[in-house]
């Protein structure tokens, strides 16, 4: 009789602990083959920028990191890519969820593009070195005259015909919601009278969460909203414009999300 107590006391917690074993070695799992196509991106771009421009080695970029999200359980539903023409350049803003945004941003973005990232990624091993050699700009983070400097390069580029993705948030959330856009992006768009492309990512964080070790599944929508022309927002003030670019990003994120299937 005493055995079986113990059998009904001990099993429960048996229960417990093998799931979250379970679950730990699914998370690593997940880790060790989000490193592996990391490797893999890094060696493509190391090796193609030898002979290829990064506008030409995109068309094998983005499947690749499809092929990445798919892999570790990230399930994408992209919605409104006809909203836009794909041949125009535009500065694209997007609202900043995961460290798996910058998989996602490159596997359904249609034009090559490249972005600002903080000054500070340029000095870690092996990232550092992909990014600079596929043309992102870095920006000092506190440092006001460099960050003009930055955003003047990225001004010239956008002049040039090459489309620069910004995150105006300036971090990633650990909640889902929307946060308070900075100035930067704005006043990058007036100087360069540049078309704005609104991108709204949704559900992304809860794959990998800022401050969270964990890698979970999760199904994610990416949605397009129709360019903001510059001629009809030239009046606006930068705070004008700013608010308005929030709007935007925020009606797209609260979009209807899309059906998975189960």
């Amino acid at each position: 009789m005493q055995s079986s107590l113990k059998v009904l006391i001990y099993r429960p917690n048996q229960d417990m602990h093998l799931r979250k074993l379970t679950e730990t070695m699914t998370y690593l799992v997940r880790w060790a083959i989000g490193f592996a196509f990391f490797f893999a991106l890094a060696a493509l771009v190391i090796i193609g920028v030898l002979f290829y421009r990064p506008a030409q080695l995109y068309v094998l970029v983005q499947p690749l990191c499809r092929l990445a999200l798919r892999a570790v359980g990230v399930r994408v539903k992209v919605h409104g890519l006809e909203r836009f023409d794909h041949r125009r350049t535009f500065l694209i803003i997007s609202n900043h969820e995961s460290l798996l945004d910058a998989f996602i941003c490159p596997a359904y973005i249609p034009m090559y593009f490249t972005t600002l990232e903080l000054a500070e990624h340029f000095n870690w091993p092996l990232w550092g070195w992909v990014i600079r050699r596929w043309g992102h700009i870095p920006l000092q983070k506190g440092n006001l005259s460099e960050s003009l400097k930055s955003l003047q390069q990225a001004a010239t580029l956008l002049n040039t015909g090459r489309s620069i993705l910004i995150f105006p948030e300036g971090g990633r959330t650990v909640t889902g919601n929307l946060q308070v856009f900075k100035k930067g992006a704005f006043h990058l768009a007036q100087e360069a009278r540049a078309d704005i492309l609104p991108i709204a990512i949704n559900g992304l964080y809860r794959a990998k969460t800022r401050g969270d070790w964990r890698f979970r599944s999760a199904n994610v929508s990416l949605n397009f909203g129709y360019p903001l022309l510059y001629e009809t927002y030239r009046n606006d003030t930068t705070d004008d414009l700013r608010d308005r670019c929030f709007e935007l990003v925020s009606r797209l994120k609260n979009e209807a999300p899309p059906s998975f299937p189960s």
